[in-house]
């Protein structure tokens, strides 16, 4: 590097000590990454002159450091994301409209990749990414507004539901003036006053009563399921069926109707649990569990929530979207499972799925 930049967002601790070796901590601000190093306090003394502006040999002549351990130095911190080319945003090859709009990312995703390329590539996917939301509710609309701020920007919304008063309650976006309207066109009008560049397509299909929904899913790249009728795990297998047949991936969020708090699964076609797999996990699992008749039949009502729950379910399923792009090989290793988000002492219940190589669906 010939005229080290030490990047924004990255702050630095230095031991202090009467000793030539000094320690020094690197904090990445935005993901609290740290590296600590043990060095010379003469190379201390350089940092304070990576601003991009001075050369290797401009560092050398305001310091007593050798030109051998300041280039070992500089290609260490290079190496792990601390130093970059000061223009390294610039050259990153995006719409500058699309680009201005998702800056912030992009300072994020160089904390974890530590390589203009690698984010330019992962954005660049992410932008040609074609996604079907099935159910815009409360947290489906959340996901919808998710991903667009991360820069997805290719949606087909569907939910054949209207919204209603009582929608106030749990949806963040609730609006008076949508009491009535088609959910998938109200969410439609948000997401493209968010993005106007975006290409949304909204259509209101019930999934469990109309099949022309697979006739518009040829072309999606990942399935989100945030339907909660009839059941979540009737169109989760229902969806999961479907993804292993055509290779499509599949996300089946939190956040539906007395799961308010939890954590959905992301299935890749062969290599994480599908939804048969966790239906049989579930069933042996639960196969001691005899539940009693409730004298009451109709208990559409009772299932109470508050926006903070579905806004949690969103993210953490937004953030687990974003961890399978970001590196889809680390994540396949550790896939698997869900989690439950308790209230009242703030806990996550967590239920290990692995896939079951047996599986009718998915198996060997």
């Amino acid at each position: 590097m010939e005229k080290p930049y030490l990047r924004e967002g990255v702050d630095i601790y230095v031991e202090d000590n009467d000793s030539n070796i000094t320690t020094v901590i690197f904090v990445f601000l935005s993901t609290r990454k740290r590296i600590q190093m043990k060095v010379r306090k003469n190379l201390v003394a350089s940092l304070p002159l990576f601003n991009g502006e001075n050369s290797i040999d401009d560092i050398l002549a305001k310091t007593k450091s050798s030109r051998s351990e300041l280039e070992k130095f500089v290609s260490y911190l290079e190496l792990n994301g601390i130093l970059l080319p000061k223009n390294w945003l610039e050259n990153i090859r995006l719409d500058a409209n699309y680009k201005g709009a998702i800056e912030k990312q992009l300072y994020f995703l160089m904390d974890i990749l530590n390589s203009p390329e690698a984010v330019s590539d992962l954005q660049k996917r992410i932008l040609q990414t074609k996604i079907a939301i099935i159910g815009v509710g409360s947290t489906g609309s959340w996901m919808l507004v998710e991903l667009l701020q991360m820069g997805f920007q290719d949606f087909k919304l569907f939910d054949y539901k209207n919204v209603k008063e009582d929608s106030i309650s749990r949806h963040a976006f609730f609006e008076q003036i949508a009491i009535g309207r088609q959910k998938a066109i109200h969410y439609k009008e948000i997401a493209k006053k968010i993005n106007p560049a975006a290409t949304i397509e909204s259509h209101a299909i019930s999934i469990n009563t109309d099949m022309e929904v697979f006739e518009k899913l040829h072309d999606i790249d990942l399935i989100i399921n945030c339907a909660d009728e009839p059941y979540i795990g009737y169109t989760s297998i229902f969806l999961s069926r479907y993804s292993i047949k055509y290779n499509k991936i599949l996300f089946v969020a939190g956040g539906f109707d007395a799961h308010l708090g939890c954590l959905g699964e992301l299935i890749v076609p062969y290599k994480t649990p599908c939804s048969d797999c966790y239906n049989e996990f579930f069933k042996e699992s639960l196969k001691d569990w005899k539940p009693s008749p409730h004298p009451v039949k109709d208990r559409i009502k009772g299932f109470g929530g508050l926006p903070a729950l579905s806004v949690f379910s969103a993210s953490t399923g937004a953030l687990i979207i974003l961890r399978y792009f970001i590196n889809k090989q680390e994540f396949i290793k550790t896939a698997g499972g869900r989690g439950e988000f308790k209230f009242d002492d703030y806990k996550i219940d967590a239920f290990d799925v692995k896939r079951n190589e047996k599986c009718e669906v998915c198996g060997e």
